[in-house]
């Protein structure tokens, strides 16, 4: 009994540490947040910080890591190289998962947060998504790498317009926009077509 009491308050402390680190991101990049500011945005003193991360930076990679494994286990379900309902339904359960965590994707997203985690984020997809760019013998290699990037820097983009501006429109709305833009490209959108 004692040691679920114990689980629960160290997941509880590491809630709240998580969370003032998100509050202070906010403002500031991660260079200026000492542990001090830190512990007292958390309420709690720096051997309990100790106890469980090395400096402000651990922590953030470790939130970075939980978010990457996270979005993972939605990612790799599907084969996102071709449309189907199933790669929609994947890639909403992908943008609910942002929603419900907007403000922590704010900041890691924004210009407060690691860039490693947006490279991150970035190989990610293109491991996820691109394969049939790659695999498509009639589009050189340089072609190919060119399409991948503006596909996978271009989704990303639309998801942080979509949280700066309140996620106004659904996920359903999103993941339908997102999907009609990559498979369908730009001419979609024309009336005439």
């Amino acid at each position: 009994m004692k040691i679920e009491k114990s689980d629960r308050r160290v997941k509880y402390t590491k809630m709240l540490l998580k969370k003032s680190l998100v509050e202070l991101m906010r403002e500031q990049p991660i260079s200026k947040i000492s542990i001090k500011i830190l512990c007292e945005a958390a309420d709690i003193n720096r051997s309990t910080f100790y106890a469980h991360y090395t400096d402000q930076y651990d922590l953030l990679k470790q939130l970075e890591q939980e978010v990457i494994t996270e979005l993972k286990k939605h990612i790799f379900k599907e084969d996102f190289s071709r449309h189907s309902p199933q790669t929609m339904h994947v890639m909403n359960q992908i943008l609910d998962y942002v929603a419900r965590n907007c403000d922590l994707f704010k900041i890691l997203l924004s210009e407060n947060g690691d860039t490693s985690f947006h490279k991150e984020m970035m190989y990610l997809a293109q491991q996820a998504a691109i394969s049939d760019i790659n695999n498509n013998v009639s589009i050189d290699e340089r072609t190919s790498e060119y399409l991948q990037c503006f596909a996978v820097t271009g989704t990303l983009s639309i998801v942080q317009k979509w949280l700066q501006d309140g996620m106004v429109e659904s996920t359903e709305k999103m993941t339908e926009l997102i999907s009609r833009i990559l498979y369908k490209g730009t001419d979609s959108f024309h009336p005439s077509k």
